[in-house]
């Protein structure tokens, strides 16, 4: 099960990558049909809050109720995005100025900390997704204060509020670009229609444990369908810019990508071991690039700008041979981060927050 949720991780991030390729100039001249998924990249986002929702029930699945486990966990998880992330946007703000690329404007304390606000004023067009992903784990770790029986229950309870404000809101026409202006943080934050990708996922999670006999293969169906209609209403009823990835059309993104994503997932977490033990090294093998996915997306746009600008330098333009060469070299630059990085960072915070409360935690 973990081994085919790393290897999807791994997929949405490099489909992510390949979209902003794509939408930064990187295949002028590919074909119709590898446009049309290029262009569909920004549905790994969907595909990452389903994983994130699905791997906070099974960390929590188990955990005592109280102070403690909600503390513990909050500050785990916070430190794992402000540990992968931080170096990252040094990393960023140093290069960016180095080449005069650093917006005047750029807001450097909400990118830093990643709190509600301009998104449009981040250093990095990718990290608006971490605001919403910490924002669920507020969620969860305020969960982890009842017990299970509880603790579902009450997640459920903001998964339909949620739902409910989405539909008035989607009813009401609150989503239009004429009603951005006056938007509330409940409307495009709080309440926003991602955020139930990440409930849909907790539990998904939870229904896979409960029913663990499903086939996989319906649930691969069902994505393909979904996937389908997806496509169909980001071909043929997306009018606002900039389409179905944009905040206007983000309840039909959430209902049809959403509900992709999750089918997908769900095949994911119900695929069966291979059998042979040359496809079973093969799996874990591919698993494991699933651990570079967050660097892979955290790295992608600087290093598609840095490319462009070294191809800039040498009169070229970008082509799709030179894009392949940049995303293998984006994976190996995550590999190395990962590792040299962002992985020891991260077990020196967990040392520290059990420092903090205690060998338990």
């Amino acid at each position: 099960m973990i081994q085919s949720i790393q290897m999807l991780r791994f997929a949405a991030a490099m489909w992510v990558a390949v979209y902003h390729a794509q939408l930064w100039g990187w295949f002028p001249h590919a074909p119709s049909w590898f446009q049309a998924i290029a262009a569909g990249g920004y549905a790994g986002v969907d595909i990452f809050f389903v994983i994130s929702g699905v791997i906070m029930a099974l960390g929590t699945a188990r955990s005592a109720p109280g102070i403690r486990a909600a503390s513990q966990f909050a500050l785990t998880r916070f430190g794992r995005v402000y540990t992968g992330w931080w170096p990252v946007m040094g990393i960023s703000l140093l290069t960016l100025a180095a080449i005069g690329s650093l917006p005047a404007d750029v807001n450097l304390l909400s990118s830093a900390l990643l709190y509600p606000s301009n998104f449009s004023l981040h250093i990095s067009n990718v990290i608006w997704t971490l605001v919403y992903e910490l924002y669920f784990y507020l969620l969860v770790a305020a969960s982890l204060l009842l017990a299970p029986p509880w603790r579902q229950r009450a997640m459920a309870a903001l998964a339909g509020a949620i739902a409910a404000l989405v539909l008035h809101f989607w009813f009401t026409g609150r989503y239009a670009p004429g009603a951005f202006e006056r938007a509330t943080l409940l409307v495009w934050f709080y309440a926003a229609p991602l955020m139930l990708e990440f409930f849909a996922g907790y539990f998904l999670y939870l229904l896979v444990q409960r029913f663990p006999r499903q086939h996989w293969g319906w649930w691969l169906l069902a994505a393909a369908v979904l996937a389908g209609m997806a496509a169909y209403v980001a071909w043929f009823h997306s009018p606002h810019a900039p389409g179905m990835s944009g905040f206007f059309h983000w309840p039909e993104r959430a209902l049809w990508a959403g509900s992709a994503a999750v089918a997908l997932v769900g095949a994911a977490l119900l695929a069966p071991v291979p059998r042979s033990p040359g496809l079973q090294s093969l799996q874990h093998g591919l698993g494991r690039l699933g651990d570079y996915s967050f660097a892979i997306y955290l790295l992608h746009p600087l290093v598609l700008l840095l490319a462009g600008r070294a191809l800039q330098a040498l009169g070229a333009l970008p082509r799709a041979g030179a894009a392949v060469v940049v995303l293998l070299l984006l994976v190996a630059f995550a590999a190395l981060y990962h590792h040299a990085i962002e992985r020891p960072l991260y077990q020196a915070c967990r040392r520290q927050i059990a420092r903090w409360l205690g060998p338990s935690a």
